[in-house]
């Protein structure tokens, strides 16, 4: 009899041990979504280098030889800075001022819609939360994608002939975001 209490003990013992186990287990994606939760995610936005402007029919210009001088200042300007992906507008010039970096750290340079920034902002917080992107946009694009993070535009526009900022956005964990401003190449 007094085995049989023993064993009925245990057995109680083990089932309320699983059941409790159980209810606290914690799969690979929550234990994923617990780490990503509490990383920031940089945006690093930058306009096109300086395009060629000789054929003002070209709606798709290369850069010029100060472009790419100043693509390669932007590569200078992140080494030594972690780097997880790019992205740029369909457009030569976005791609030829990411075209440094993209072959140094081996990277693809992912091609966005240059006007969808909802659209940005959904798929960089999907897959790249908690990683660093760098974005190569347009005069009159990148202040909305700055906009679209919920962060307060430096300014009210980047005029043509400025190709000089580096917009780096930090965005939180709770999805707040915060711009900061420097200025690269010659």
């Amino acid at each position: 009899m007094k085995n049989l209490f023993r064993l009925a003990f245990f057995l109680l013992f083990i089932g309320v041990f699983s059941a409790c186990n159980s209810g606290t287990s914690t799969s690979d994606q929550q234990i994923e979504e617990i780490e990503t939760a509490t990383e920031v995610t940089t945006v690093y936005l930058v306009r096109h280098a300086e395009k060629d402007t000789t054929d003002a029919s070209n709606e798709d210009p290369e850069l010029t030889e100060a472009g790419h001088a100043r693509a390669e200042a932007l590569r200078a300007l992140l080494e030594g800075h972690k780097v997880d992906a790019l992205y740029a507008t369909k457009y030569m010039r976005t791609g030829q001022t990411l075209y440094p970096l993209a072959k140094e750290r081996n990277l693809e340079v992912v091609q966005y819609e240059g006007h969808d920034f909802e659209g940005l902002k959904a798929r960089i917080l999907q897959e790249h939360r908690g990683q660093t992107v760098v974005v190569a946009g347009h005069s009159n694009t990148l202040l909305p994608i700055i906009e679209a993070f919920g962060a307060t535009k430096p300014f009210e526009e980047i005029a043509d002939s400025q190709y000089r900022y580096l917009f780096k956005l930090t965005v939180r964990p709770d999805s707040t975001a915060s711009v900061e401003v420097t200025e690269f190449g010659a």
